[in-house]
């Protein structure tokens, strides 16, 4: 199914909700993002504004509006940029996608009955907290983390080394340790954990304790973005490492292989994602539209972006209204709607995070390649 039939079933399932008069006919996205910093080429804005344009060009439905200011990827200017827009009535924000952001904006959010929406966040804080009026665009990562152990425990690794960071909160501390407990879970062994920040340029100290180990770990994970894991992917290889490097959606990044250099040092690199990029998928299919349509779209991030618009109008059609409690009920019914990452974006199961299929991506010949698309068959426990 291409991009192109996602979109008409998205207008088909707005076509054929119950005909009830809207009390306005906008709904207003507050975008509160990383226009510029480390944060940006993460940044959702581009495929969202591409979606927008879509369906505001079909004509079904309500008008789209994305209201779009620059946090710097800073997260206290996030929460400063968000109280602006609540104050411009929109009856959706988003922030800085980690909870030292979208914490505070939820809670000031609470009071205007507004969604938060993070299309790429996938911390369990947020969960945890339980504000009802949060939605992520993505699996958690905990889930994240068990696909990524399924698939390098069947690619044969069975000594894994966990490199965790508390720079992004749990995303880089705890997902590898949820890695881990799979790992364990289907037979593996943690043989250590070392500790890192953000922006390393230099990872001899690490290296010299990893050589050191013996024995010696085949996989080592890692949450973290580039260009820091195509350092240290590099200097693993030039130091003489032969087993896997495992991540998460930060390796997720078209850069990843530029960075990388040589293509035969990708071969071992493995990461779980929200979607098929670089593959020629239905994902590709839209981002090339969206291109085309002169928008600067970069990588999955931006189809997360497309479907937080997408669920959000097919929602505002099924209810018949563009307030926002009744979009959040909407979302959440049984049923799902059709979305670029996924045939089928469902809150129904869970309420605040998309219940969907999580890719994991390998290499062949430099080239990016299926390991596995499917729902892991075990998810640490983490509520």
């Amino acid at each position: 199914m291409n991009a192109k039939t996602l979109f008409r079933l998205a207008l088909t399932t707005a076509i054929v909700a119950p005909s009830v008069a809207m009390a306005e006919d906008v709904v207003k996205i507050g975008m509160a993002a990383s226009l510029t910093g480390p944060y940006a080429p993460y940044a959702e804005v581009e495929g969202a504004k591409c979606m927008a344009d879509k369906l505001n060009k079909a004509g079904e439905g309500p008008t789209m509006e994305l209201l779009i200011e620059d946090t710097r990827s800073d997260a206290q200017l996030s929460v400063t940029i968000a109280q602006k827009l609540l104050d411009q009535n929109v009856q959706v924000i988003t922030g800085v996608p980690f909870p030292d952001s979208l914490i505070p904006i939820a809670q000031l959010a609470a009071p205007y009955d507004v969604t938060v929406f993070s299309a790429p966040n996938t911390q369990v804080e947020m969960q945890v907290a339980g504000f009802d009026n949060f939605l992520a665009g993505a699996v958690p990562d905990p889930v994240n983390a068990a696909a990524t152990a399924e698939a390098v425990y069947a690619a044969g690794a069975r000594r894994a080394l966990l490199m965790t960071s508390a720079d992004a909160g749990s995303w880089s501390e705890m997902l590898p340790q949820w890695f881990g407990e799979t790992f364990e879970h289907l037979g593996g062994e943690v043989i250590g954990t070392l500790n890192y920040s953000f922006g390393i340029t230099d990872w001899s100290p690490q290296i010299a304790q990893i050589k050191a180990m013996d024995p010696a770990p085949d996989v080592i994970h890692i949450s973290a973005m580039l260009p820091d894991v195509g350092i240290l992917i590099r200097q693993l290889q030039a130091n003489g490492y032969e087993g896997w490097v495992a991540g998460a959606d930060g390796f997720d990044d078209p850069s990843l292989e530029g960075s990388v250099t040589d293509p035969a040092a990708l071969d071992k690199v493995i990461f779980a994602t929200h979607g098929l990029t670089g593959m020629g998928s239905d994902i590709d299919v839209f981002l090339d539209e969206c291109r085309a349509a002169g928008f600067p779209v970069q990588s999955i991030f931006d189809a997360l972006g497309a479907d937080m618009v997408s669920v959000l109008h097919a929602a505002a059609m099924k209810a018949g209204s563009t307030d926002a409690a009744a979009i959040r009920q909407a979302l959440r019914a049984e049923g799902g709607n059709p979305g670029v990452t996924s045939d089928s974006i469902s809150y129904f199961e869970e309420g605040g995070f998309p219940v969907k299929t999580v890719p994991v991506i390998g290499f062949e010949g430099g080239k990016r390649t299926v390991i596995a698309d499917s729902v892991p068959a075990y998810v640490p426990a983490w509520r």
